[in-house]
């Protein structure tokens, strides 16, 4: 029989902490995401016939 969860009993805060961490995390994973493409969304827009300004920014 396998424990995936850890035997100790969770207090509330402990519980409400590690929401708030996994939330946290998330957003952060979330606004990074979006930044990605965005930036490549923008990326093509502006790099479609300047080769030049490609190379400096890779």
């Amino acid at each position: 029989r396998m424990q995936y969860l850890p035997s100790t009993i969770w207090r509330k805060g402990d519980k409400d902490r590690a929401t708030a961490m996994i939330q946290a995390i998330e957003k952060m994973l979330k606004t990074r995401r979006i930044m990605r493409s965005l930036e490549r969304f923008v990326g093509e827009r502006l790099y479609e016939g300047d080769l030049r300004m490609l190379q400096r920014t890779i």
